[in-house]
């Protein structure tokens, strides 16, 4: 697997997709750390302030959308060219060549994510306010956004090593990851409902009436609110949602979600792949 390894790599440092990636991500930093400072000076008067934390982690909501471009085209090409075919003909195995790029796409969206980080800190340390949360709780939502990354990775692993059509497994992926997102968007929006509706009413005099408040129908209750719940902490697209708007709660069960989600991944993957039929 070193050899692949080290193939991988090479090919990453002559790839424009990868840097194109990794500029996108750098800019992307720039500009979310240069509109909070913008906003900061614009509301000055009225005492707002803006930290360094509301962008620092907002790479969690991009990752997923910038690893669905990449990985899906940078391995798709090893179907049309037969690159897997000549790796399998000189001998590595079918494991080695899935882990190989299985470990490339993690460590490429590790990259990305590092660069939007060194961006965030570089322009928001000199110009944006400190971080409000401790090292303790920056350090778990650093390691939920990278271990959320890596299990994007893997889901989009699985997708260009098991559909032989570049294309497809691109479309697969992108199409997946605004789905996701999508629903993130959906569920948070549901489990935000408040749960009672506030009515109001003029009376004869003219003055504003407060009625009784009523249940709210689109507000979950008991089982339903549980199934929202797990849905919004267990897929990714709903952990970017949260990692994007700092509404994180408990980032070390998303974090644990996310191993979950790359182990399974990863072992569905790697097991098809060992039955797929490479003519």
């Amino acid at each position: 697997m070193t050899k692949l390894l080290s193939a991988n790599l090479l090919r990453l440092r002559k790839s424009m997709l990868f840097w194109g990636c990794l500029i996108l991500m750098l800019l992307l930093g720039a500009g979310f750390t240069l509109q909070r400072y913008w906003e900061q000076i614009a509301y000055a008067e009225f005492g707002q302030l803006s930290y360094l934390d509301e962008v620092l982690f907002r790479h969690g909501l991009l990752i997923g959308i910038v690893t669905a471009l990449f990985v899906p085209m940078f391995f798709g090409i090893e179907y049309s060219d037969g690159a897997i075919r000549n790796k399998m003909v000189v001998g590595h195995s079918r494991l080695s060549i899935y882990f190989a790029n299985l470990i490339t796409a993690a460590a490429s969206s590790l990259a990305f994510c590092a660069a939007y980080i060194l961006a965030v800190l570089a322009l928001g340390v000199p110009l944006l306010n400190g971080v409000r949360l401790t090292a303790a709780q920056c350090a778990l939502l650093m390691l939920g956004t990278l271990v959320l990354s890596a299990a994007f990775s893997a889901l989009y692993t699985f997708v260009a090593m098991l559909c032989a059509r570049k294309a497809a497994s691109a479309v697969v992926c992108i199409l997946g990851v605004f789905l996701l997102l999508f629903a993130g968007v959906y569920i948070s929006s549901r489990l935000s409902a408040p749960e009672f509706l506030r009515e109001y009413s003029i009376a004869d005099d003219g003055q504003v009436v407060e009625e009784e408040p009523e249940p709210n129908p689109q507000y979950p209750r008991g089982l339903e609110r549980e199934i929202y719940q797990f849905l919004y902490d267990f897929l990714p697209g709903c952990q970017s949602i949260q990692y994007g708007d700092m509404s994180v709660e408990n980032p070390a069960l998303l974090a644990a979600y996310s191993l979950i989600i790359l182990t399974v991944s990863t072992g569905a993957g790697a097991a098809l792949f060992r039955r797929k039929d490479l003519k």
